[in-house]
């Protein structure tokens, strides 16, 4: 019974019923998706965070790096760096690219599939907008008076 239980909960995983809920939360506005690299026509560092890719039969992507990738929005010479032909979230594919004439490496985290260039824009906007609310919500928590319980121990 509980092989059969984690048989069921790998084949959940594998068939993308776990990201049901992340992609409701997004609103739909994108989906997780792979791209094979021959296909990529073109790449935009939109910031240091996130690239929009352009491919064959209009195809677009939004990759969200692991990190903020320093110089990465004013780079040139943008290229996937990977040892598959396909690309996907969670992989350990990279891009790589020249920032003052030194090569440099970044991990991708996730691929995005978007139906075209400004929807990548507005989600890379919406996600901003998002982090910068959460900040200031953290910030706010941080210079809060503390809780007067905390002060009588």
């Amino acid at each position: 019974m509980k092989k059969l239980i984690l048989f069921m909960v790998a084949i959940a995983m594998i068939s993308g019923y776990s990201d049901a809920g992340e992609s409701e939360a997004q609103g739909a506005t994108s989906e997780k998706a792979c791209f094979r690299v021959r296909d990529v026509r073109g790449f935009e560092a939109v910031t240091d965070r996130f690239v929009y890719v352009h491919g064959v039969r209009s195809q677009h992507y939004l990759l969200t790096m692991e990190n903020v990738c320093m110089g990465l929005e004013n780079s040139v010479g943008i290229a996937i760096a990977n040892g598959f032909d396909r690309v996907c979230s969670n992989d350990r594919a990279m891009i790589t690219y020249k920032e003052f004439n030194q090569v440099k490496r970044c991990g991708i985290l996730m691929v995005e599939a978007v139906t075209d260039r400004e929807a990548a824009l507005d989600l890379v906007k919406k996600r901003s907008a998002e982090k910068k609310s959460r900040g200031s919500k953290d910030e706010g928590k941080k210079n809060a008076a503390p809780d007067e319980s905390e002060g009588r121990r």
